[in-house]
C-alpha cells in the first residue's frame, strides 16, 4: 500500500491544478472608501427649532402628577408597613388587613405609572417632529425622574408584600 503512494501523489497534484483560476485576480490595493478619514463625524447643519411652551407645560403637569402620586404612595406605604409588620396566619383578620393595605398601596402607584407612560409616549411622539434641544432635554430629565420614582415604588411595594 505504501508503494502506491508515490505514484498517486503526482496524479493528485495534477488533478488539483485544474481547479486553480488562471484569470486576473482582484487587486489588494486600498479602495477609495478605505482611504477616507472616518475619525470624525460629518457636521450636519441642524435647523434651529424654537422652544415649545405647550411641551414644557405638559412636562411640568405630568411631573407634578408623578410627585403627587409619590406623596400618596408614601402615605399608603406607612399604613401597609404597619399592617404587614405583624401578620397572623393566612386567612386571619390581620392577614386580610395586610392584603387590603398592600392592595391600596398598589393602587396608589397608578398616578406615577400613568405619568411615566404619558411622558414616554410624549417622547416617542416628539422623536419624529422638529423639537428644540432644550425641550428634549427637559423631557428626558422628566422621564428619568419619574421612571426613578416608579422604580423605587415598585421596590418598596415588593419589600412590603413579602409577608
Amino acid at each position: 500500500m505504501n508503494a502506491r503512494l508515490p505514484f498517486l501523489m503526482p496524479l493528485l497534484a495534477a488533478s488539483l491544478a485544474g481547479c486553480v483560476s488562471q484569470g486576473p485576480f482582484p487587486s489588494l490595493a486600498l479602495r477609495p472608501a478605505e482611504q477616507e478619514d472616518w475619525s470624525e463625524e460629518p457636521v450636519h447643519a441642524e435647523p434651529v427649532v424654537a422652544e415649545d411652551a405647550s411641551i414644557r407645560t405638559r412636562i411640568s403637569t405630568l411631573t407634578a402628577e408623578a410627585r403627587e402620586g409619590e406623596r400618596r404612595f408614601e402615605a399608603d406605604l406607612q399604613a401597609a408597613e404597619r399592617a404587614t409588620a405583624h401578620v397572623g396566619a393566612e386567612g386571619s383578620d390581620s392577614w386580610v388587613e395586610a392584603q387590603q393595605a398592600v392592595s391600596r398601596l398598589q393602587a396608589s402607584r397608578a398616578r406615577t405609572d400613568e405619568a411615566a407612560a404619558e411622558l414616554n409616549q410624549l417622547r416617542l411622539a416628539r422623536a419624529g417632529q422638529p423639537t428644540s434641544a432644550a425641550d428634549l432635554a427637559a423631557l428626558d430629565a422628566a422621564i428619568e425622574e419619574v421612571d426613578a420614582l416608579a422604580e423605587r415604588q415598585q421596590q418598596r411595594l415588593e419589600r412590603v408584600s413579602r409577608f
